[in-house]
């Protein structure tokens, strides 16, 4: 039997938003991580938390990961143009 399908919403209790980003970015990096091990993919991660913490993963140097990002012709395509229930469906 399955979890349920959670609800996308904020998180209002501020322990509980804070416990849930704390797990969700750790399982998120550690994605990152798997896909750049499985599949040799070049992976950059940043996150800022609410507090305006910064935690990154990167699979190869950070900054040239950036670069090669900026220098990409298709690098800087709306994303927002995309509805967000569309963008995180599986």
């Amino acid at each position: 039997m399955g979890r349920g399908k959670v609800q996308m919403k904020r998180i209002e209790n501020a322990a509980s938003r804070q416990v849930t980003f704390s797990k969700r970015r750790n399982g998120l990096l550690k994605k990152a991580y798997e896909l750049s091990v499985l599949c040799d993919a070049e992976v950059a991660v940043l996150i800022f938390s609410q507090k305006g913490r910064l935690f990154e993963f990167s699979s190869n140097d950070m900054q040239k990961t950036v670069e090669r990002y900026r220098k990409h012709p298709k690098a800087h395509v709306q994303a927002d143009s995309v509805d967000k229930e569309q963008y995180i469906q599986v």
